[in-house]
């Protein structure tokens, strides 16, 4: 049952204090209720974009975020874009370049352009296709749409979003505590589920097979927001956006494979939001963060009201969208031993370039020492129940000689277990196995 929640926030310089429904997600909360309707109802499933508003100056797509979840936060809408009368310069050069196409989309795109201008104020050509990668233009106009950004760069001044101090409400649906998150599971067993970024679980309510007001929010809980160096390990809190597994030194150094996975994880929107306990929780073999935290020989840290237990990623997973994660435990962090001078490589292969679930990934570490291999690690994606290392191929490339990666590329082949589905068959999986283990040894191995 949905119930009302009172939430504080700013939208477009406003300070509003609401009282929305549980279930009810941003997009619906600003079109419906604050009548702010540039933000479009798409896809709902965080593909196209047309929804996109900026929450404390990051991209979001509204649609995959519920509105309770803005409760503290600045929310700026295209509505809040102009200076009175004045246009923003982006708004003045998409007009100039030609880029304002139907109005579906261009809202979402004008607000992404936003975000990516405010981090990046002379940003390339390359950085602003990858700025706007989560949003799809139906009118195909990305060209003139593309020189309108890079117009717009010129003449945007780098700023930090100002972030409101704005009161949090209390409330059950947003623990404000690890203990009282989990207080909450172990008394409504069934009843609630946690959620983090919500770019998969809203996506499955929206089709009817979770309900919206049974979730309760654990994103800002400061417990499972951290990325820490400790002794012997490296300890990455479940909450952590894919976004910030990117931009983490620490975590470039001693996972280096997972940086590139997240990076091709949706758009800007998703990364923003998803996170890595929920590319755990989801189980998906296809998962792109999977294969990076098996070649780390990650540890999977769990915790319920009664017992705190830890198990290692490969125990985790027992099939496809299964683990042994109990009902009433939280995925508090993955936990990664700290191996010296690391390379790694992601390479995967979807039916388009980007935003597409992969058909077949690969994460490849391994350290070098006067040119020999040590400590490889091979993980392969979506071509098994779940995802799985290949000892043969890691023995083979550690030994070295002239004929190691092919020995390598064969013992992969054998070891896939690919099924056929609508994305692709089970022989193209079996192929591309081998030919993206050669791709990623030969970006990793020294010239």
């Amino acid at each position: 049952m949905a119930e009302p929640i009172p939430i504080s926030l700013s939208v477009n310089g406003r300070l509003l204090k609401l009282q929305v429904r549980s279930d009810r997600r941003l997009l619906d909360v600003l079109r419906d209720e604050l009548r702010l309707t540039g933000a479009k109802e798409g896809c709902g499933k965080g593909e196209c974009g047309a929804c996109t508003v900026l929450v404390n100056g990051q991209a979001v797509d509204a649609c995959l975020m519920l509105a309770f979840q803005a409760d503290g936060s600045a929310v700026e809408t295209i509505e809040g874009l102009a200076d009175g009368e004045q246009l923003h310069p982006l708004q003045d050069e998409f007009i100039d370049k030609g880029g304002v196409q139907c109005g579906i989309c261009i809202p979402g795109m004008v607000m992404a352009a936003k975000a990516l201008l405010a981090s990046h104020p002379r940003a390339s050509y390359d950085e602003i296709r990858e700025g706007l990668a989560g949003n799809l233009c139906r009118c195909t106009g990305y060209t003139k749409i593309f020189e309108a950004v890079a117009a717009a760069a010129a003449r945007v001044t780098a700023s930090a979003a100002a972030t409101p101090a704005l009161p949090v409400a209390p409330s059950t649906y947003r623990p404000r505590s690890l203990e009282e998150a989990l207080e909450l599971l172990a008394q409504r067993p069934g009843e609630v589920r946690p959620l983090a970024g919500g770019t998969d679980a809203l996506v499955k309510a929206k089709d009817g097979l979770l309900d919206r007001a049974s979730f309760f929010d654990v994103s800002g809980m400061r417990e499972l927001r951290e990325i820490e160096e400790q002794n012997a390990f490296v300890r990455i809190g479940a909450a952590v956006t894919h976004s910030e597994l990117v931009a983490s030194p620490l975590v470039a150094r001693y996972l280096p494979a997972l940086p590139p996975a997240c990076a091709v994880i949706g758009g800007p929107q998703i990364r923003n939001r998803g996170t890595l306990g929920g590319n755990l929780a989801n189980a998906s073999p296809a998962a792109d963060t999977l294969p990076a935290l098996y070649a780390a020989d990650a540890i999977v840290e769990l915790c319920s009201v009664s017992e705190r237990r830890e198990l290692p990623i490969a125990h985790f997973f027992t099939g496809p969208r299964q683990t042994l994660l109990a009902p009433d435990e939280l995925i508090l962090a993955v936990r990664v031993p700290k191996r010296q001078g690391l390379r790694g490589a992601f390479l995967r292969l979807g039916q388009r370039q980007a935003q597409a679930i992969s058909k077949v990934s690969v994460a490849v570490t391994a350290a070098f020492e006067d040119g020999v291999a040590t400590d490889v690690r091979i993980a392969f994606g979506a071509v098994a129940p779940t995802v799985i290392r290949v000892p043969d191929a890691e023995t083979a490339l550690q030994r070295g000689g002239p004929g190691a990666l092919d020995e390598a590329v064969a013992a992969a082949r054998e070891a896939v277990k690919p099924i056929d589905d609508l994305r692709s068959s089970k022989e193209y999986r079996r192929s591309m196995s081998g030919v993206l283990l050669r791709r990623a040894w030969q970006a990793i191995a020294p010239a």
